[in-house]
């Protein structure tokens, strides 16, 4: 058995099946829309290759699709700026209490596990111009004038959705953020305390340098999973109004299946495909160089 596991063959033969399943679901279905995207495919049938017309197309002549990209770049920051501080914020509120831990983590998980067509129903209803829960507090306190319609103004759709993502998956991300300051030693933060460091001292300088290589990686989590945010977009708002809150990934939708545009719609996911490897490699460097200055 021991010789088994150190011969690279066996190892090589045991890796196939999963690599096959992964090439098929993933990699294949890419280079298929790599190849399409250079083609002019529509309900009729594919007629014939064009070259780079449809990428000239998205960025000279589609005003929806540069005001989607702008609208994606804005929910990726957006969700770093809210999800990745609160889900800190939280891990390690919930390292400091004991009773009611476990109550709390579930809770907050809670709408990670429901589906995000629930959760943007919800959220319509919260929003809900007339008997929103938002609406109706604001009114309650006297401050009427806040009042909004929502999900149907285009300076607030955009947000509201990126808020309703973000309350989906902070629960998610805190978890991890949990996980990572369980595994600090309680030694060192028994040490720091008898030094005389006080709670955030202790954080600043041991818990949060501990968990920056885990805060990488959630970090790209987030961005990757903005980047490609879709579905609370398409329950809420549908992209509108009037383009406000339109995505690459919904505007890839539209064009792709109702309009019939399946090159374009290739297109566009290739330029999303390509936007996700730069954000992560922009993430990474920016990691890397923050690592060495602290060394």
């Amino acid at each position: 058995m021991e010789k088994l596991r150190k011969d690279k063959g066996t190892i090589c033969l045991f890796i196939l099946p999963a690599l096959f399943c992964y090439l098929m679901i993933a990699t294949f279905p890419l280079l298929c829309s790599a190849v399409l995207s250079f083609a002019d495919w529509d309900v009729a049938g594919l007629n014939g290759f064009i070259g780079f017309k449809n990428y000239i197309q998205l960025f000279t002549t589609d005003k929806i699709f540069q005001d989607a990209v702008i609208h994606t770049l804005t929910a990726t920051v957006l969700c770093l700026l809210i999800q990745v501080p609160c889900s800190i914020l939280l891990a390690y509120l919930l390292t400091k209490i004991r009773r009611g831990r476990n109550f709390f983590k579930v809770a907050f998980f809670v709408p990670n596990m429901i589906s995000t067509a629930a959760i943007g129903i919800l959220w319509i209803f919260i929003l809900h111009p007339e008997f929103g829960l938002i609406n109706s507090i604001l009114r309650f306190v006297g401050l009427d004038s806040f009042t909004h319609v929502w999900l149907g103004e285009s300076g607030t759709a955009l947000v509201c959705v990126i808020i309703a993502a973000s309350w989906q998956y902070i629960g998610y991300h805190m978890i991890i953020y949990l996980c990572a300051m369980q595994n600090i030693s309680s030694s060192v933060l028994e040490s720091a305390e008898i030094d005389g460091a006080t709670s955030w001292q202790a954080f600043c300088k041991i818990t949060f340098p501990l968990i920056v290589p885990i805060l990488k990686i959630d970090t790209v989590l987030v961005a990757t999973g903005s980047l490609r945010i879709f579905d609370i977009v398409f329950v809420m708002t549908g992209g509108g109004p009037n383009h406000a809150s339109e995505v690459i990934a919904s505007h890839m939708y539209t064009r792709s299946f109702k309009g019939m545009q399946f090159g374009y719609g290739s297109a566009m996911s290739v330029v999303l495909m390509v936007m996700c490897v730069l954000v992560t490699v922009i993430l990474n460097g920016v990691f890397k160089r923050s690592e060495e200055n602290i060394e």
